[in-house]
């Protein structure tokens, strides 16, 4: 029911914000049932149709394969919520303790800290370049690689948050009765850190879009066979002045899906706890 209360509050009176919302959601359906939803195989080839015009039953047209675009687009649609999905609990996981165990244990915190701030110092799209080159190109590595890119500033801003947390009151109480370090740091300060990471997950998840994007242009990223956003912009650049189409859809996806995400980050950012709004402005 609060959860309820807050999105309600964060959406009212934001019109492109619960626009974007509402997007997020078809994105969302449309991956789930892809099966259901696309027209033909996106794998299915046919030479004869090859680079058809958008219309009828193709209705993004067909690729350099006879691939249909709008097939492809859907189930392009399930990898974004799944390496989305993916990126944003590595890095909360990741980042989220490492924050919040640098936050509470000062000595151990200065080391930690240290090393993420090394880690900051590098481009995201460098970092994540670095660490795919010594993966092999799959979902699973994709996810793993953005979420360690994003885990750093997320301990970054976890550890701000915490160690405000820890100078309250509720922490001294908590503290005076013999609680545990493990007890504080996970039924006492997490618990308060709910909603800022809730605004911090909304905006890994537009900006894994972009890394992802990027890794399947650069062809470093999903293998070519799977069908993603990324990977359709990749593979049909060359027909960009014949078929522009086949970029256009997919960038355009990639535009909305990004652009609707920022839009749930600000009205979810704007909505929580006053004291820490200046922590996340600069995600």
């Amino acid at each position: 029911m609060n959860t309820l209360i807050f999105f309600q509050t964060a959406f009212a009176g934001r019109r492109l914000a619960t626009l974007g919302f509402l997007w997020l959601v078809m994105i969302t359906v449309a991956a789930l049932a892809a099966p259901l939803i696309a027209p033909f195989d996106p794998l299915e080839i046919d030479p004869v149709g090859r680079l058809a015009e958008p219309g009828w039953p193709n209705l993004f047209g067909t690729d350099h394969f006879g691939r249909d675009t709008f097939s492809r687009a859907v189930y392009g649609a399930r990898m974004t919520v799944i390496i989305g999905t993916g990126s944003v609990a590595v890095a909360l996981l990741a980042g989220g303790l490492i924050g919040m165990i640098s936050a509470y244990f000062t000595r151990l915190g200065h080391f930690l800290m240290r090393c993420v701030d090394v880690l900051m110092a590098f481009p995201a799209l460098l970092m994540a370049l670095a660490l795919i080159t010594l993966l092999e190109r799959s979902v699973f590595n994709t996810i793993l690689v953005i979420g360690i890119v994003y885990a750093t500033t997320t301990a970054r801003i976890l550890y701000g948050m915490t160690l405000k947390l820890r100078g309250e009151v509720f922490v001294d109480a908590a503290v005076c009765s013999g609680a545990g370090h493990f007890s504080i740091l996970f039924r006492h300060i997490l618990p308060n850190l709910v909603s800022p990471l809730l605004v911090q997950a909304s905006f890994i998840f537009a900006f894994a879009q972009l890394q992802a994007a990027a890794l399947d242009f650069l062809g470093l990223g999903l293998p070519p066979e799977v069908p993603s956003w990324g990977n359709m912009l990749s593979e049909e650049r060359i027909y960009v002045t014949r078929a522009p189409w086949l970029l256009i859809y997919p960038g355009m996806l990639i535009v909305l899906s990004v652009f609707s995400m920022n839009l749930v980050g600000d009205a979810l950012r704007d909505s929580i706890d006053p004291r820490f709004k200046d922590d996340i402005a600069g995600v």
